[in-house]
């Protein structure tokens, strides 16, 4: 399964970092570009550590309201920030609010990205508590599950530590979105992706 973090990178993120590497467990990053530039360190040390570096976007708007011109300057603005950082143009978009649609998906294509979504959303950015975060992942996971996080809220580092535990102790293993979608071609720019492959 696939743990996505979006809106990073924040005063949270080497939280996240650290835990991830005591589990020997990698994630996906989706950064905010501004938030790349602010806090580069962070961004290299998420590939370094073998995480998935992704595009959300400069202002994290609605996507769906914008003109293709507007979508493809959030989304190359972005990307260019994450190049100037760690010298490699993502390959991902998460967009902002989940919002997307043909434009999205087609000015996507064309800037390289496929758009990543998700099969599982704990809602972390509601203000429930780290436990009731955990308890939505364990008890609606799936095999091939994408899982919608954040990295901007003191919660979500707590609850990632009950769902790494909980979750690798019932056998589960967590790899990057590329590697959740290899054995099924991978990624291609343009299409949308929900979950990797059913066991």
């Amino acid at each position: 399964m696939a743990l996505t973090f979006d809106d990073g990178p924040t005063q949270y993120t080497p939280s996240i970092l650290h835990l991830l590497e005591a589990h020997h467990a990698v994630a996906t990053f989706f950064v905010i570009g501004p938030h790349a530039l602010q806090r580069p360190a962070i961004v290299r040390r998420e590939q370094h550590d073998g995480d998935a570096i992704g595009d959300h976007t400069v202002t994290h708007p609605h996507l769906t309201a914008l003109s293709s011109a507007r979508i493809r300057l959030e989304l190359d603005g972005a990307a260019n920030d994450v190049v100037s950082v760690v010298g490699r143009r993502p390959t991902l978009l998460r967009p902002p609010f989940g919002a997307y649609n043909t434009r999205v998906s087609r000015v996507a294509g064309q800037t390289g990205l496929a758009v990543i979504m998700w099969s599982l959303d704990p809602q972390d950015w509601k203000k429930i508590t780290p436990q009731a975060i955990e308890r939505r992942v364990i008890n609606r996971m799936r095999p091939g599950d994408i899982v919608s996080l954040h990295d901007r809220y003191a919660r979500t580092p707590k609850a990632l530590t009950l769902i790494l535990t909980d979750l690798a102790n019932r056998g589960y293993t967590f790899v990057t979105i590329p590697q959740l979608l290899a054995s099924s071609g991978g990624t291609r720019p343009g299409l949308v992706y929900h979950h990797g492959p059913r066991r």
